[in-house]
């Protein structure tokens, strides 16, 4: 086991391919750094092109708990002349339970 040259059979392997199987051997790693570098580059540019466009403040988030329920958060200060969030449709309520009588909404319970 001391005589054995890794390098040394890999190209003896090597000379022993055919023609093709040389030419293969040759142009597919290369080809495969070069793809992997025109993929990972263009992702760059995509991210960058995709944060360009999210310029500004988070104004307001939306989540929901444990029981369902959606919360709306702001986080802007709301005295400052900025307008509470108002919701045309309660959260939660389908269309079908709810009556109309005179513009008021009624919930049927």
């Amino acid at each position: 086991m001391d005589t054995y040259n890794f390098w040394q059979d890999f190209f003896d392997t090597y000379q022993s391919l055919s023609d093709w199987l040389k030419v293969l051997w040759l142009i597919v790693p290369p080809a495969f750094v070069l793809g992997l570098v025109a993929l990972t580059m263009r992702f760059r540019l995509a991210s960058r092109q995709m944060n360009n466009g999210l310029d500004g403040e988070l104004v307001r988030s939306i989540r929901r708990d444990a029981q369902n329920r959606i919360h709306i958060l702001s986080h802007t200060p709301l005295g400052d002349g900025n307008p509470p969030l108002l919701l045309a449709d309660p959260a939660g309520v389908d269309k079908a339970e709810r009556g109309r009588n005179d513009g008021q909404e009624q919930h049927i319970a």
